[in-house]
């Protein structure tokens, strides 16, 4: 699945979830950096489930057997040992954001498992008191800080849309000043896929600028609105999987009309609709970078489906071996049951006969007009089993009759096991072909030449100026003390963790290349959306000042952490809106990604797509334009910005 879970699926789930309140932690482990798994029972019926958790992407049930690793991680045993045990007491969504909170009763309080599901997702294990035990992934954030010992803060509240009159409706919509899907999507909080739905469900251009559209149409659309929240209000839930070409491609709580040229699956639940994601989710993502990932996709599939083949005829087996098996064991009372019944079918005036048949201890049902006779006999422990006879053949012919099926049952079984045989040795080539093929791409890439600034983040401005900035605190520190001299400038977004970028007064050849207020311009907006503002902001502030201003010697007192700065005097600032652009350029002969600036990247690239912050996920927009540009993902995914993205415009790239 391309797209992040919304509010509006995170409602759904959340009410799926609460079959689940009442049942105990049973274990808890840690699959992978971003995979949790917690095996729950209800004390009460002795039945299991279990919940996986895919960091940031997804929350689902699943009977999918996953291999749980030997030796529990840091964070698997504090789950453990706060959790397990424990009752799950109540799952709630957290005032309609993408947030559940399980709340799990311990004998000395409250324990609240968060999960968030915007930006890069977390997992966080909170006290009864609010303060948090441990985190999945310790995060920082100007208004919240998400790290052990600190109390734990939701982010702002969100815009509920659920209590939304026309006239507050009509007020938002005329505020805005971009388009009718992104003022739905962004304004009104109702994500990308529900504002298209609402588009679609209204007859209106989701392209519509908000300065076209009249008092009317805005009418129209908010009784759409009224009518899409009234299905959400009431749970008319019919949960369904969206495919394309037999591919699983979305999961919505009910058919959209967006979706009309696509195929539907029904499903149960939201939540165990989304099992089918656990192993699709990587081949959905890295399908179209290789055919070979995508055909493992469709073997594993075909592997899974031979498996339950397999374990269903071995029950099938077993039940006619029985079933043969306790009509000889039961031969004399079958042979008197069945004389009785064809002297019945002789008379003239049956239905006597046939009342006093189904009156029989043995006999379960009895209905010569359809065929049917089901009888029930107990095995050598009493344990009773319905078989079905037929009543116009002999005892012996009946067992007979099962035995042969146990045969054929075991000749299926036999060719359900060779293909599955079949199924896995294709895997293991196909492994083996995309094992080859990465390890022939790593040694071409170790071949290229790469330039001292590609060891950080980098563009080149539209006057030619090198702009690098830091990837973490250590290359922060680094670029600063190595890289920043007299006619450089020195620029920093305004918020926590933002890295540090400079303007180098030099560009690709030899000689000096002065520093432009464009350059400048360029430099605050590469600062501001490589920034964590990315993920949370429309637009950041960012400031720029003189090599001289930068220092890393504190007052008395005072300490500077690592990667950070003390800056003194006058700061210039600008504030900047979050948009890039991600291209291809040559330097000496080498096709390289950039990303930057829009006006930087249009500079030096013919072949580009502009991007601003979204709901596409950075690893799938990672993976498509590695396929178009034909450059390895890790390239690509080191120009992208910090998060989510959507696609604004595109130039010589067919998305």
């Amino acid at each position: 699945m391309q797209r992040k879970l919304s509010s509006f699926d995170i409602y759904v789930i959340t009410y799926e979830l609460q079959n689940f309140i009442g049942y105990h932690v049973e274990k808890i482990y840690q699959l992978s950096r971003s995979e949790i798994l917690i095996r729950i029972k209800n004390i009460k019926t002795k039945q299991k489930d279990s919940l996986f958790i895919k960091n940031g992407d997804f929350i689902c049930k699943t009977i999918t057997p996953l291999e749980t690793p030997s030796k529990p991680s840091t964070f698997a045993i504090t789950l453990r040992k706060y959790l397990q045990n424990g009752k799950i007491s109540d799952i709630i969504q957290h005032e309609f954001d993408r947030i559940i909170k399980i709340k799990i009763s311990k004998k000395e309080g409250e324990y609240t498992l968060v999960i968030e599901f915007f930006s890069d997702g977390n997992i966080v294990l909170v006290d009864p008191d609010g303060k948090i035990i441990l985190p999945l992934i310790r995060q920082s954030w100007a208004h919240r800080s998400i790290k052990g010992r600190e109390t734990y803060v939701p982010p702002p509240s969100q815009l509920k849309p659920f209590e939304l009159n026309k006239e507050r409706f009509a007020e938002i919509i005329k505020s805005s000043n971009t388009d009718i899907v992104r003022t739905l999507a962004v304004n009104l909080n109702l994500s990308g896929l529900i504002a298209e739905e609402i588009c679609e469900r209204t007859s209106v251009d989701k392209k519509l600028k908000i300065e076209e559209i009249n008092n009317k149409t805005i009418e129209k659309i908010f009784n759409s609105f009224t009518k899409f929240l009234e299905i959400f209000k009431q749970k008319k839930f019919e949960p369904i999987l969206v495919k394309k070409d037999d591919n699983f491609v979305d999961i919505i709580p009910f058919k959209f009309k967006i979706y009309k040229d696509f195929d539907f699956e029904k499903i149960e639940s939201m939540i165990t609709g989304l099992e089918e994601f656990i192993e699709l989710t990587k081949a959905v993502e890295e399908k179209k970078e290789n055919k070979n990932l995508e055909l493992i996709g469709k073997l594993n599939r075909q592997l899974k489906q031979q498996q339950e083949t397999v374990k269903k005829f071995e029950k099938e087996i077993m039940l006619k071996k029985i079933e043969g098996d306790l009509i000889y064991l039961h031969y004399q009372e079958c042979e008197k049951l069945l004389k009785e019944i064809k002297k019945v079918l002789e008379l003239k005036e049956k239905q006597d006969g046939i009342n006093k048949i189904n009156e029989k201890e043995i006999v379960k049902k009895f209905d010569p007009t359809d065929n049917i006779l089901i009888i029930k006999l107990k095995d050598t422990k009493d344990k009773i089993f319905e078989i079905k006879l037929n009543f116009r053949k002999t005892v012996s012919e009946n067992a007979e009759k099962a035995y042969d099926h146990n045969k054929k049952l075991r000749s299926k079984l036999h060719g359900a096991e060779e293909s599955i045989k079949k199924t896995k040795k294709q895997i293991e080539l196909v492994k083996k072909e995309e094992k080859l093929k990465q390890q022939k791409t790593e040694k071409k890439v170790k071949h290229e030449k790469t330039h001292w600034f590609e060891k950080y983040r980098w563009f080149i401005s539209s006057d030619g100026n090198i702009v690098i900035g830091g990837r973490d605190a250590k290359t922060n520190d680094i670029i600063v003390k190595k890289y920043l001299k007299e006619r450089d400038r020195y620029v920093h977004a305004d918020i926590q963790g933002a890295p540090s970028i400079i303007i180098k007064s030099k560009g690709l050849e030899e000689g000096t290349v002065e520093i432009s207020e464009k350059t400048i311009e360029e430099a605050c907006i590469f600062a501001a959306s490589y920034s964590k503002a990315w993920k949370q902001f429309a637009e950041a502030q960012v400031y720029w000042v003189l090599p001289e201003q930068v220092s890393k010697t504190a007052q008395s007192g005072e300490f500077v952490p690592k990667g950070a700065f003390i800056i003194r005097g006058k700061r210039n600032y600008k504030k900047c809106k979050l948009e890039v652009a991600v291209g291809i350029i040559e330097i000496d002969n080498q096709r390289k990604v950039m990303g930057g600036p829009v006006n930087a990247v249009k500079n030096l690239s013919d072949k580009y797509v502009i991007l601003n912050p979204g709901d596409i996920k950075k690893n799938v927009m990672a993976h498509k334009l590695a396929k178009i540009f034909d450059l390895p993902v890790d390239n690509v995914d080191r120009a992208l910005p910090p998060g989510g993205v959507s696609v604004i415009k595109t130039e010589g790239v067919d998305l």
